[in-house]
């Protein structure tokens, strides 16, 4: 009985001793003392934040504009902190911007690039520091997770098809194309334009091809250019609107006839389109939105080691009068 009563006092003595320390401890080390006993939900077990480093072509062109809006939405939806740099379609300065985002330990690049020929180089210094590099809209030369763009030769063969069908009377008549020979998007437009007018319509003729190098001045050259060499030119189809901006001020100067097909679905193109009378009589539209949106859940995808597609082609459409909003 003594040995029980001895036994109760000890007990009852380290009973207060821990309600002593509970209470000096405050709510602070409480909270650390449950934390360190379940460490998924702390340091160990808390998401990292991605970072996605992004180089556009440039910030001069709507498409872009819209491109970048699009990945800031996308960004704050997913969680991701996003650097975005401008290369202004200077490879130097791109190459400049992809050592940035390796020096800052990016966990993805985002590429669009200035030329798709020589862009190998920056692919394959981020893969040496094991930096995943995904593209939009302009294709590298290099070995890319992933290329995120418009269905470019697709939207080549919609301009065709629609200047045979809706623009040239008796699907007859001379065609020329003003595009850009240093972005292999561009030069995919032109291929599915020429190559279906020869598959499809043996009665037009493309007489002409001149680059204008996504220089809306240069293109206004090409086009008086081509008016001067070719009297007989019934339209033209130009790989992006900036061509087809510059090709109209010299139509119209010439007080020329020429129809126009541009493509990118920009508003100022859309706005042209619905005027009475314009000599722009469509545009192939691509959803840069979309083009934004799907390059940078692919690159999340690919930094929480999910399998992506290596190529996501984005369908283009046509707008005319009948669908110009």
């Amino acid at each position: 009985m003594k040995r029980f009563g001895k036994l109760l006092s000890i007990v009852l003595a380290a009973a207060a001793l821990i309600s002593t320390l509970a209470a000096c401890s405050g709510p602070g080390t409480a909270a650390s003392s449950a934390a360190a006993s379940t460490p998924a939900s702390t340091a160990d077990g808390a998401k990292k934040e991605i970072t996605v480093g992004v180089s556009l072509l440039t910030r001069e062109h709507v498409f872009y504009n819209n491109i970048e809006t699009a990945l800031n939405s996308k960004a704050k939806e997913l969680g991701v902190k996003l650097v975005v740099q401008d290369a202004n379609q200077d490879a130097s300065k791109q190459l400049s911007q992809v050592q940035d985002f390796i020096t800052q330990k990016v966990d993805a690049i985002i590429l669009c690039p200035t030329n798709s020929a020589g862009s190998k180089s920056m692919v394959e210094l981020a893969e040496k520091a094991n930096i995943p590099v995904l593209t939009m809209d302009v294709p590298s030369d290099g070995n890319t997770v992933c290329h995120v763009s418009t269905d470019n030769y697709k939207g080549g063969e919609l301009a065709a098809e629609y200047l045979v069908n809706n623009v040239l009377a008796n699907k007859k008549g001379n065609a020329a194309v003003i595009t850009y020979s240093e972005i292999e998007g561009c030069v995919n437009r032109e291929k599915g334009f020429t190559e279906w007018i020869a598959k499809n319509a043996p009665d037009v003729k493309v007489v002409d091809v001149q680059n204008y190098s996504g220089d809306q001045a240069k293109a206004a050259d090409v086009m008086q250019n081509m008016l001067q060499k070719h009297a007989d030119l019934d339209a033209v189809f130009c790989v992006g609107d900036p061509a087809a901006m510059g090709a109209l001020s010299s139509v119209k100067s010439a007080n020329k006839q020429v129809k126009i097909i541009g493509f990118d679905g920009n508003a100022e193109g859309v706005a042209e389109i619905k005027k009475e009378g314009s000599l722009w009589v469509a545009d192939v539209a691509q959803d840069p939105a979309k083009i934004g949106e799907t390059a940078l859940q692919a690159a999340v995808d690919t930094v929480n080691g999910k399998t992506v597609e290596k190529l996501i082609a984005i369908s283009p459409y046509i707008i005319d009068k009948s669908n110009a909003k």
